[in-house]
């Protein structure tokens, strides 16, 4: 594959991405193709409807991904290290929401199966929470460390991603909700570990940072807990008697962009 140029593999990618568009993302339109030429200089064409993985998701997320027994033994060993961390500062009390689970993977969004199952572990939460920035921006501090520690990399807060800082209908759907788009003002922050097909999702919330009360009220009427930290780690992978059959599968599209997703699948 070292002969695709980055310019050739965007602009195949891109061909494949309108087609799918002209077509519709419908049950009968046909799955995209893209072709490049190798590294002997053969032409080399791929049928997406044969990506072994969901649309989106890029190849090279799979090249060193974990397996199913490895994401199991990380999630019980990260959750446990955060919250010891975090026990140790603020004497928390933790509960679980939901089981957790292995979920068979189905279409890839081109008209094929993936070869994957997707891992939700339970879900952690905190009984309460402290309430002032300094306090939550120590909690992300500690949580990045130890996902780091385990191979996640660190937590990058929604408000911290490019897409949040240039997407200006998400800064106003967030002022016509809350009030504010400041992170510094919101009652509620979210942040995400991901690396090689694996993350750690951590949410933060004290209705107690909104002094409109409608915050409150929101969490009464949902019933989700009104002051807690929470956790949660998940994970795209196959058992490891299957992870040399995913890599061979998904070694014709290293290097290309997925295009866009073709049926609902």
């Amino acid at each position: 594959m070292g002969n695709k140029s980055a310019a050739h593999r965007r602009w195949t990618a891109l061909a494949a991405a309108s087609v799918a568009l002209l077509l519709g993302a419908s049950a009968c339109a046909a799955p995209p193709t893209t072709s490049y030429t190798n590294e002997t200089g053969q032409e080399v064409t791929v049928n997406w409807k044969d990506y072994p993985v969901s649309a989106g998701l890029l190849p090279e997320d799979f090249s060193h991904a974990v397996t199913q027994e490895e994401a199991q033994a990380t999630s019980d060993a990260v959750l446990t290290d955060i919250r010891a961390a975090l026990t140790s500062v603020h004497a928390f009390e933790w509960s679980t929401r939901g089981e957790a689970a292995w979920f068979p993977g189905g279409g890839n969004g081109y008209g094929g199966k993936v070869m994957t199952s997707t891992f939700n572990s339970t879900q952690w939460e905190s009984a309460t929470a402290p309430a002032s920035n300094a306090e939550w921006e120590e909690i992300v501090a500690v949580t990045s460390r130890i996902t780091t520690k385990h191979g996640l990399g660190g937590v990058q807060l929604l408000f911290d991603h490019e897409n949040f800082k240039t997407d200006h209908s998400w800064q106003k759907d967030l002022i016509d909700k809350y009030g504010t788009a400041d992170p510094q003002r919101l009652w509620w922050w979210e942040g995400t570990a991901y690396t090689r097909s694996q993350w750690l999702v951590l949410h933060m919330v004290n209705v107690d940072r909104d002094t409109t009360g409608a915050a409150a009220k929101e969490t009464e009427d949902s019933g989700l807990p009104a002051r807690s930290i929470s956790i949660s780690y998940g994970a795209t992978a196959v058992p490891a008697k299957d992870q040399a059959a995913l890599t061979q599968a998904l070694e014709p599209f290293v290097g290309l962009t997925p295009p866009e997703a073709t049926t609902s699948d």
